[in-house]
């Protein structure tokens, strides 16, 4: 067993019909994870409308599995299959806009004395078989015949479809769906009532695919698509809890300066869980986001009209003067480069120091 996807969990002693062959010993997995501030303060604000329990909710099942996961690979290092009596505890601690989870797993890593029967899958199309069941070539069909139907243009996304391109991965439709999706969601009108069961659809199946296509799908996604369907990735890495540094940086690296402010936002949202490792990687995040967002304007000063006095005013790069730390009069942006609804640099970096102080008082 090389795979902790094959460590069988369970939260009872035992497993009816399966007999223990040995007890190894305990295993635990100890998550300090934060919340979003932002998100926190959106939350108090809609907590009567039930906002604020969906947010949390969200985290908690991701902290429920991200737990599972490191017991599973603590359970797979031991040589055992299974982790039987797993008990979870989860606290939060908050105050001054200020908050964080606190999860602990514990169970016992066992050997199963015989395996469980895998669920079968399908053969990659270079993989050579020595024989193959009926089961899997009519998978194999289907999948064909679904691939054939979406580079034809004539692929109906319905429920049998769903389940199945999800169910098994189907990579391949990857590049026909994202023009569908496309046209779904930025032609909703067209589309009454089906545009929020298909985005759903569509978050389903990305969140099953393997973690590095759907990574390089969405990261790319916030980069080239156009603001809609941009900010609609984004939300999909915050609510999958996709977020990933070096992919964060890359966004933050980028010409487009668009781009950039597009990795500020994702800059601020959280990972399922924080290590030592992370603090480092939130200290590069910091460092970058303080060298790349410079004062684009240029600051200068001017006399004042019948007076020897002069004023201090800045000089966007749409051509407009205005005074200091005010937004600009003609394109509504401030000196970095901002709009007044945007998230800008200094705030994003402000979270992003108040979340380094965290997980520091809390591992130390």
């Amino acid at each position: 067993m090389t795979n902790r996807k094959d460590v069988l969990v369970v939260t009872t002693p035992s497993i009816d019909g399966v007999k223990i062959k040995s007890y190894i010993k305990p295993v635990s997995a100890h998550i300090v994870a934060g919340t979003n501030l932002f998100s926190d303060f959106l939350g108090s604000l809609t907590d009567v409308f039930g906002g604020r329990s969906q947010t949390y909710q969200k985290q908690l099942t991701s902290l429920y599995n991200e737990a599972i996961e490191r017991v599973k690979q603590a359970a797979l290092q031991l040589g055992a299959n299974c982790v039987v009596g797993l008990k979870i505890d989860m606290d939060e601690i908050s105050g001054k806009n200020k908050s964080m989870f606190m999860i602990t797993a514990v169970g016992t890593a066992v050997i199963l004395d015989k395996q469980l029967d895998d669920k079968p899958v399908i053969p990659e199309s270079d993989e050579t078989l020595d024989n193959v069941g009926m089961e899997k070539i009519n998978v194999l069909r289907k999948k064909k015949e679904i691939i054939e139907k979406a580079e034809r243009g004539d692929l109906k996304f319905n429920d049998d479809v769903w389940s199945f391109i999800t169910a098994y991965q189907i990579k391949e439709v990857l590049p026909h769906l994202l023009k569908k999706y496309r046209d779904v969601i930025t032609n909703e009108p067209s589309f009454p009532g089906s545009t929020e069961k298909f985005h759903n659809s569509f978050v389903r199946y990305i969140e099953a695919l393997p973690d590095e296509i759907k990574l390089d799908f969405l990261y790319t996604g916030v980069a080239e698509q156009d603001g809609q369907i941009a900010l609609k990735f984004s939300e999909i890495i915050k609510e999958l809890n996709l977020f990933d540094f070096e992919r964060n940086l890359k966004l933050l690296k980028n010409e487009d300066f668009v781009v950039q402010k597009r990795g500020i936002y994702i800059a601020t949202y959280d990972k399922p869980s924080y290590n030592k490792k992370d603090v480092q990687n939130l200290h590069d995040l910091r460092s970058l986001i303080q060298l790349t967002f410079k004062e684009r304007g240029i600051h200068a000063v001017k006399k004042t009209f019948l007076s020897s006095k002069e004023k201090e005013i800045w000089n966007c790069e749409c051509g407009r003067v205005n005074d200091t730390d005010t937004f600009c009069n003609g394109c509504g942006r401030d000196i970095f480069g901002f709009k007044q609804h945007e998230l800008d640099a200094r705030t994003a970096d402000d979270y992003i120091r108040q979340k380094i102080d965290l997980i520091t008082e809390y591992l130390g």
